[in-house]
């Protein structure tokens, strides 16, 4: 089932069609990447950061794909991370086959052709847009009893594991979810699946670009499994069908005897030994897996950065990421008020960012569940301004909205949601406004590095044993620092003996008082005033509650609010905010935390004076549904201080430009 030349045309894809469509989407459109220490850098060895979305199970027709790339790259996203890509989603995509890659018939092993077209014709409108991609090997994968053929043998195992996998997808998703991700580390079959899915995938050559996903520069990492790994599963009390649960623990039992143990039950180790032992086979069966697999990948051609998996799973499975992982991926939900207390989710995000690899933050939003989003929801627009100031202390190199969309139900044919509004939408952030308001402003600041990294920055070491016997053990770590202190340094994590002045260190010992100030003096958050500031030389931006005083550091932003507001300005020409004569500006309130209002008034002061004609303008760019009348252009007069007025009328994003007055 290699998907070559032949493959495509016989699921209507003539050889000219890919010559022409090759003709229209040259290899050379996106620059090549490479890792260097902690970044992906590019020819010239500059970093590049990545600012982008979650596409979940998406396959939209040409037309509006088309659009909603050229809509994405006007936000500012460079990142695309297609997701459940081989998850049978018919409820997210009522009216295709099987909303998924495959269609999932007899077996799991035929691609689907109207969406693998669909799919191909996404990255490479994707791609026309500059957006590069972060892609899996697995999302999601399913597989059904006709697979069994893969792997020829006797018919009683066929049998066997056919009524195996009929048990499995009989089981409620929650409790089979964690099985199908590790059932290719025991189970020879699956990982036959996997690895012929890999190579079917990567050597397709895309018929809208001419070029095979192997050598494609636009793929810049590929993702193994997604938030998986065997220890946690096996820790959380996860069991198999009886098919695989007997071919574990035998596994089990031989690798303990051979590591000189009797196995007890793998579930609930006896001592300390028995726990080390566990660890290790568990974390050997990740490695294994993953090893198999990385030929697999390289064997196509593909040098895209590897990772086993993603999310917080332990000391183990993260120093197995050091040794193994061209790039190191978590995952957060949180709440996006980080103004509340020292422990944010910035704080657990840091449990996993390495020393010398690039960190991607794959999936971020607002915490999830009814209630979490019903309290949480009026402050979201905190969350992308605290992300941008910390994520560039941290020197972070990337951050993924989770989620653009799931499915294609809310896509209209111009690429924007079919209806805009103003509340939460966690999986379907192209309907939600309020976060679209501080999108391109908040991607910048990241993107171009506007806030400053870490001078200070501290590194965490972690000594051997780090192996633990339970849940609260394994996702605790073995040394947390103070909770706050990633508010002030880049906090990353190496593996080795642990210098003996660590524990020692304030961050170990002492909670860092109020308010918490970078190390680069550009980032500001006052638990007890409520406020979190940016102040850099190209960007200040504010986000919380203003008072009587002048938020910390801000020299051109004057806030008036008596609500939750939040404000970000950018200087869009890469000159210092006070000589800048191009800034972007978005704003948004919360008159009484649950109404928004029409919007903070605004005073820019410091800015460049008007000289020769000249006159500064404000250009309305959203809300995107606004009339002609909001849209117009207004003429800015400087105030006798010098300082420039906004005007009140509702608009959330604007353009200022100083020009001449004609407007040409």
């Amino acid at each position: 089932m290699l998907m070559n030349i032949k493959t495509l045309a016989a699921i209507g894809l003539s050889a000219a069609m890919m010559a022409a469509a090759h003709a229209q989407s040259p290899a050379s459109a996106l620059a090549p990447l490479t890792v260097k220490d902690d970044h992906f850098v590019d020819q010239a060895g500059a970093p590049v950061r990545f600012w982008g979305v979650n596409l979940v199970a998406l396959y939209p027709d040409h037309k509006s794909a088309d659009a909603l790339a050229e809509n994405l790259a006007s936000l500012g996203i460079n990142l695309a991370r297609p997701h459940h890509n081989l998850r049978p989603s018919l409820d997210w995509n009522p009216g295709m086959l099987s909303g998924s890659l495959l269609k999932y018939k007899e077996n799991s092993r035929e691609f689907d052709p109207d969406a693998l077209d669909r799919f191909n014709y996404l990255n490479a409108a994707l791609r026309r847009q500059g957006i590069y991609l972060a892609l899996s090997v697995n999302w999601t994968r399913r597989y059904l009893p006709g697979d069994a053929e893969i792997l020829p043998g006797a018919k009683e195992d066929q049998e066997a594991w056919q009524a195996a996998m009929k048990e499995l997808a009989s089981w409620h998703w929650k409790k089979a979810f964690d099985i199908y991700k590790m059932l290719p580390c025991i189970d020879e079959r699956a990982a036959l699946l996997n690895e012929e899915f890999i190579r079917n995938f990567l050597t397709q050559v895309n018929p809208h670009t001419g070029i095979a996903y192997a050598h494609d520069p636009q793929v810049i990492t590929l993702e193994v499994l997604n938030e998986a790994s065997s220890e946690y599963t096996i820790i959380c009390g996860n069991r198999f069908p009886d098919y695989w649960q007997e071919k574990l623990v035998k596994m089990w039992e031989t690798y303990a005897r051979e590591n000189g143990i009797e196995p007890g039950d793998l579930y609930r180790p006896a001592g300390n030994e028995a726990k080390a032992v566990r660890a290790r086979f568990l974390r050997k069966l990740d490695e294994d897996y993953l090893a198999r697999i990385t030929k697999v990948i390289r064997s196509t051609g593909s040098q895209a950065a590897v990772s086993f998996s993603n999310l917080w799973r332990g000391e183990n499975i993260a120093a197995m990421n050091a040794n193994t992982a061209g790039f190191i991926e978590d995952h957060m939900y949180m709440d996006p008020s980080v103004i509340k207390n020292r422990e944010d989710g910035f704080y657990n995000l840091s449990r996993s960012a390495l020393v010398n690899k690039p960190f991607f933050v794959g999936e971020e939003n607002q915490a999830e569940g009814e209630a979490n989003i019903k309290a949480q929801s009026p402050f979201r627009t905190m969350l992308p301004v605290a992300t941008a100031a910390y994520a560039s202390l941290h020197n972070w190199s990337g951050i993924v909205w989770f989620a653009w969309q799931h499915g294609g139900a809310m896509l209209g044919e111009d690429g924007w949601a079919k209806a805009e509004g103003r509340q939460a939408a966690l999986g379907g952030m192209i309907s939600d406004g309020m976060m679209i308001d501080h999108l391109r402003t908040t991607g910048l600041i990241f993107r171009r590095g506007l806030v400053e990294t870490s001078r200070n920055p501290v590194t965490l070491w972690v000594d051997e044993p780090y192996t633990v016997g339970d849940y609260h053990g394994l996702m605790r770590g073995k040394y947390p620092y103070k909770a706050g202190w990633q508010n002030i340094h880049g906090i990353r994590k190496a593996f080795g003996p642990a210098p003996a002045e660590q524990a020692k260190a304030p961050w170990m010992t002492q909670a860092p008082p109020d308010p918490l100030v970078s190390d680069t003096r550009q980032i500001v958050k006052d638990i007890g005033r409520r406020q979190l500031t940016i102040a850099a030389p190209q960007a200040e931006a504010f986000s919380g509650y203003p008072d009587e005083a002048a938020p910390a550091g801000l020299q051109h932003l004057v806030v008036e609010s008596t609500g939750f507001t939040t404000v970000v300005l950018v200087a869009e020409d890469g000159k210092p905010l006070g000589e800048s004569s191009r800034l972007i500006l978005s704003r948004t309130e919360m008159a009484n935390d649950q109404t928004e209002a029409q919007g903070p008034r605004l005073r820019l002061k410091g800015l460049k004076a008007p000289t020769g004609g000249n006159q500064w303008t404000l250009v309305p760019t959203r809300p995107r549904l606004h009339t002609t009348a909001a849209t117009a252009e207004r003429k800015l007069e400087l105030s006798p201080d010098g300082s420039l007025e906004l005007p009140a009328e509702e608009w959330r994003e604007c353009e200022l430009h100083l020009r001449p007055a004609s407007g040409k």
